[in-house]
């Protein structure tokens, strides 16, 4: 297999790729059971009764009670809900999944709460911890090989 024949072939991959990630952004909609942050923000008594799924970043907590009040984002703006039977150990500005049904215009009976980001810095220790892994395999990965700028191959260091 010649170089033109390589690159054709993965750019037919890459091509491949794209139509498969264009294909699922298109029917996604019709797959997704739950209503989505618009209409529960617009018309949120249609949906009393339904099952949601939603992301939304933590406002407060009442450990007590076990509720919690998350803002979730909509095109139209921000919207606040109540989760009851949040058992869960986030502190103000934290994001979490939250799975349940919509008991009330504004309230969510969790079924399953997860955490995403325990806490606003957590978002940025993640990102932090994942480029410096990257870095380190990057590192990794070429004290034992170089490119044969030549050939545009990878080769074995001699040296490594």
């Amino acid at each position: 297999m010649n170089q033109w024949q390589r690159g054709l072939l993965v750019l037919g991959f890459v091509g491949l790729l794209v139509g498969m990630g264009v294909h699922y952004g298109a029917v996604e909609d019709d797959h997704w059971p739950y209503p989505d942050e618009d209409a529960l923000a617009s018309q949120p008594a249609e949906h009393v009764g339904e099952e949601v799924f939603l992301f939304g970043t933590v406002t407060a907590v009442d450990g007590d009670a076990g509720t919690a009040t998350i803002s979730v984002e909509a095109d139209s703006g921000s919207f606040s809900l109540s989760v009851q039977s949040f058992d869960r150990t986030v502190e103000p500005g934290g994001v979490v999944q939250v799975l349940g049904e919509l008991t009330t215009e504004r309230t969510v009976d969790a079924e399953r709460v997860v955490v995403v980001n325990s806490s606003s810095g957590a978002e940025w220790y993640k990102y932090g911890v994942s480029v410096l892994g990257a870095v380190l395999l990057v590192v990794a990965f070429f004290r034992y090989w170089r490119i044969d700028r030549d050939t545009w191959t990878f080769e074995v260091r001699r040296d490594g």
